[in-house]
C-alpha cells in the first residue's frame, strides 16, 4: 500500500537574536499604529493584540533564560542571567493577565487583517518562542538578543502609554499596570546584561610636554 505524499519540513527557528529583531521592528510598526486607534474596535482589537503578544513574549522569555554559550567556554552568561529572565518573562506574564479582565467585559474585536501590523506582532512574538526554546549563540548574540527584547518592550510601554489616553476608567487602570509590569520586566532585562567592563589596559606613553624653555 503506498502512502500519501508526506508533509514538507518545517522550517527550522529563527536565530535567537534574529528573531529579537523581528519582535523588536514589528513591535515599533505596533505601537504607532495603536496610537492611531480611534474607535472602540480598533482600540479593543489593539488590546486583545496586546495580550496575547505580552503571554507569548512571557513564554519565549523563559525559554531565553535557558540561553547557552557557544563557543566561548570562557564566556559564560552571568550568574544571576537565568534568575533575571526568569523574573522578566513574570513580569510579561503578569502584563497580560492584567488585561484579561478588560478583554472579559469587552470581548476581543473583530478579526484582524493578517497583514496589519498587530497581527504581524502576534506572529513574531509566536515564533520567538520556537526561536528561544533552545537558544545558543556567542555571548554578544546573547546579549544583543536580550537589548533587542527590551526595545521590543519599551515600544510596547509606549503603545500602553497610548491606548490608555481618554479611555474608560477600568480600562486606565489596566492599562497602567501594564506599564508597571513592563517597567519592571525591562530593569530585569537590563540587570541581565554584563556591564562593560573597564578599560585597564595602559595607556601608550607620548611625548611629554616641555615644561621649561628652549
Amino acid at each position: 500500500m503506498t502512502s500519501g505524499p508526506s508533509a514538507p519540513p518545517l522550517p527550522p527557528p529563527q536565530h535567537p537574536a534574529v528573531a529579537a529583531r523581528t519582535v523588536s521592528d514589528a513591535a515599533r510598526a505596533a505601537a504607532d499604529a495603536w496610537a492611531r486607534a480611534a474607535d472602540p474596535a480598533e482600540s479593543g482589537l489593539a488590546l486583545s493584540q496586546m495580550h496575547s503578544v505580552l503571554r507569548d513574549l512571557g513564554i519565549a522569555t523563559r525559554g531565553l533564560a535557558r540561553y547557552q554559550t557557544a563557543g566561548h567556554p570562557a564566556d559564560p552568561a552571568p550568574p544571576g542571567f537565568p534568575r533575571d529572565l526568569q523574573a522578566a518573562a513574570q513580569h510579561l506574564l503578569d502584563a497580560s493577565l492584567s488585561l484579561a479582565g478588560v478583554l472579559a467585559a469587552e470581548g476581543l474585536g473583530p478579526v484582524p487583517d493578517p497583514d496589519e501590523p498587530g497581527a504581524a506582532l502576534c506572529r513574531a512574538s509566536r515564533h520567538a518562542i520556537t526561536a528561544w526554546r533552545q537558544p545558543a549563540g556567542t555571548s554578544a548574540d546573547r546579549d544583543t538578543t536580550v537589548e533587542r527584547l527590551i526595545t521590543a518592550i519599551g515600544f510596547l510601554a509606549a503603545a500602553a502609554g497610548s491606548l490608555a489616553a481618554g479611555t474608560p476608567r477600568q480600562r486606565t487602570i489596566s492599562l497602567l499596570a501594564v506599564g508597571e509590569r513592563l517597567a519592571a520586566a525591562t530593569a530585569c532585562l537590563a540587570g541581565a546584561i554584563p556591564a562593560p567592563a573597564d578599560d585597564a589596559r595602559p595607556r601608550p606613553r607620548g611625548r611629554r610636554p616641555r615644561t621649561g624653555g628652549r
